[in-house]
């Protein structure tokens, strides 16, 4: 299993990457419903089935490693 890295390309935006090979892209986002509080956007790129909101900033790296482990256009 390789290490899911990130990489900060602004405040609110880091890349994700899987042994070196960029695979997407996490996003923080402001909760409208709930003010002063974030949520992350998990996204990989290619992915059909769509980004995942994470609330807990600590489970980024554990779901990033989820979807890349069982994405359906990787091999």
């Amino acid at each position: 299993m390789d290490t899911i890295t990130f990489r900060r390309v602004t405040p609110h935006e880091s890349r994700i990457y899987d042994g070196g090979e960029f695979v997407g892209n996490v996003y923080r986002r402001d909760d409208i419903l709930a003010p002063g509080l974030v949520f992350y956007v998990v996204h990989l790129d290619e992915d059909p089935r769509g980004p995942r909101r994470v609330h807990e900033r600590r489970r980024i790296r554990e779901v990033a490693r989820r979807l890349v482990d069982s994405h359906p256009l990787r091999s």
